[in-house]
């Protein structure tokens, strides 16, 4: 990829670090209940609220297993967002089709079935 497109969609790894350390920031203290952290992260830890509660229930070390699920949903978040920044450059370079819109070959030309005349 090339660097300037990197750079621009915010693909660099300072960006993509200080993208890891928010989402990361933001989780464990949304998890701890110290923080409201933003709409976004509140509705995923809020969705897995159930299955972090089981995972550190089920720990020797509770606070350490909601830890590690914190840095778990970090590390989704993180990768969703990357994959976000890349898929926009990309369509705004035109690259992606929009959906639901099928797939043009070209490279076949045949005539029309009502332009072929009688059987020869």
């Amino acid at each position: 990829m090339p660097k300037a497109f990197s750079l621009t969609y915010g693909l660099d790894l300072e960006t993509e670090m200080a993208s890891f350390w928010a989402w990361l920031h933001d989780a464990r203290d949304i998890l701890r209940g110290e923080a409201a952290g933003s709409r976004e992260m509140r509705e995923v830890i809020e969705g897995q609220r159930e299955e972090i509660e089981r995972i550190a229930a089920a720990a020797a070390d509770p606070d350490a297993a909601r830890f590690e699920m914190g840095l778990a949903i970090a590390l989704v978040g993180f990768h969703h967002a990357s994959i976000q920044k890349l898929l926009n450059g990309l369509q705004d370079y035109g690259l992606l089709e929009p959906p639901g819109r099928p797939a043009i070959f070209d490279t076949i030309v045949e005539p029309p079935l009502e332009d072929t005349g009688p059987p020869r």
